[in-house]
């Protein structure tokens, strides 16, 4: 027969069962991952959506932590963090990466605290997960689209302002070019009337002047000034011309009414490009081109410029030394190719995985911001193309851009 106290201490422990096991299903209702370890780091339980995540049974979880191994790595920042919850006796919340049971590797935002023991002590640690993988990506996202946008705004207010320039040095260019012009003429008639004045004199050959008009001649350089005079006629027209065609090309490189989609062809975007960039490039390289007879592509010109210049100014700077770039374009009836091949530093493998990834950069502070490749990229995609790169550190690097002739955007 049992007695009274037995049978309410039987009550007792069935109740206290009742409410471990009551108090187990609300920790397993709770969608984020839980999980709880004692002082010296071992872990003394977890939830359900703890087990699916690293596909490990509770009971598999305390077995390997007892062994020392744990399913969440790196275990040193882990370990160190658990350390800080229980000097401080304050909660911690950091940001971290975590591979799941399918090796997937997730964001994640871990949150950890101390816990009470009976005696009023730490007892250890109770933490939580919380998957941000999603977030993160659109996060990037969006600070691609806002990169985008405001390379797009800078394309357009360079574009603004290049017409507004462009009109102001296209009227003097103007009339330097026409008085240049009309200076050439009225030089071959000067010459015309010198000719003729020097075959009249020749004729009175007993002409008392004669030898001193001659000496005269010779001590002012007369020949050789007009000879000199159509020269120096001809190099300012030529600067004058090159300067013109420099401010057409700024025009034609950030034309606002060039962001609508057209047929056009990359190898004139090139040329226009390489002009623009010609600066950056023009004291640290020699460029070669070799553009081939390729198809017209349906595209946002403005964008593709972005493009190439993006790839012409980091060829430049991944010179150490003098070096060389080469431009090529090729195509098919399908596709057309145009690289950008540079004799610079060239790029480690581990960082050519992440060249095009946003806000990736080996620049230092404030010279880049990792949009430039990655932006460019997108911009190809948009077009139905790709673009890849092939480097060897110390050799070079060259990218390739494919673009279809039959865009998808048309």
């Amino acid at each position: 027969m049992i007695s009274n106290p037995e049978r309410q201490s039987e009550r007792l422990l069935e109740r206290l069962n009742q409410q471990l096991r009551f108090t187990q299903e609300i920790i397993n209702a709770i969608p984020t991952p839980v999980f709880y370890k004692d002082r010296v780091g071992h872990y003394i339980g977890c939830n359900r959506a703890f087990e699916i995540f690293f596909g490990l049974t509770q009971h598999e979880l305390i077995s390997r932590s007892m062994r020392g191994i744990n399913p969440m790595q790196p275990s040193e920042l882990h370990e160190k963090m658990d350390k800080e919850c229980l000097i401080t006796n304050q909660s911690y919340r950091y940001e971290t990466h975590l591979v799941n049971a399918e090796g997937q590797e997730i964001d994640a935002i871990v949150t950890k605290a101390p816990y009470l023991s009976d005696k009023g002590k730490s007892g250890g640690i109770v933490g939580t997960f919380t998957d941000i993988t999603e977030r993160k990506q659109s996060e990037i996202m969006l600070q691609q689209m806002q990169g985008q946008i405001i390379q797009q705004e800078k394309m357009a207010s360079i574009g603004q302002l290049a017409a507004g320039v462009a009109h102001e040095i296209n009227n003097p260019m103007g009339f330097i070019t026409s008085n240049l012009t009309s200076l050439g003429k009225y030089a071959a008639k000067l010459d015309e009337y010198i000719s003729a004045l020097r075959q009249s004199l020749g004729s009175c050959s007993n002409h008392p002047d004669m030898a001193q008009i001659e000496s005269l001649r010779q001590k002012l350089k007369v020949d050789y000034i007009i000879s000199d005079v159509y020269e120096l006629i001809n190099e300012s027209l030529d600067g004058a011309n090159r300067v013109r065609r420099i401010v057409q090309d700024l025009k034609s490189f950030s034309r606002v009414d060039q962001a609508e989609c057209c047929r056009t062809s990359l190898n004139e975007l090139l040329e226009t490009t390489i002009n623009i960039a010609w600066n950056e490039l023009k004291y640290i390289s020699t460029l070669e081109r070799d553009f081939g007879d390729i198809h017209d592509v349906v595209c946002y010109p403005q964008q593709l410029n972005q493009v190439f210049l993006n790839l012409l100014v980091n060829a430049a700077q991944a010179m150490e030394k003098q070096g060389n770039i080469i431009v090529r374009t090729w195509g098919n009836s399908d596709n057309v190719f145009v690289s950008v091949a540079d004799t610079g530093k060239g790029i480690p493998e581990e960082v050519k995985q992440r060249i095009f990834d946003p806000f990736f950069t080996t620049k230092e502070a404030g010279k880049g911001t990792g949009l430039g490749l990655s932006i460019s990229a997108d911009i190809v995609r948009k077009h139905g193309g790709n673009i890849t790169v092939e480097s060897q550190p110390g050799v070079g690097t060259t990218f390739i851009v494919m673009l279809p002739v039959k865009s998808p955007i048309q």
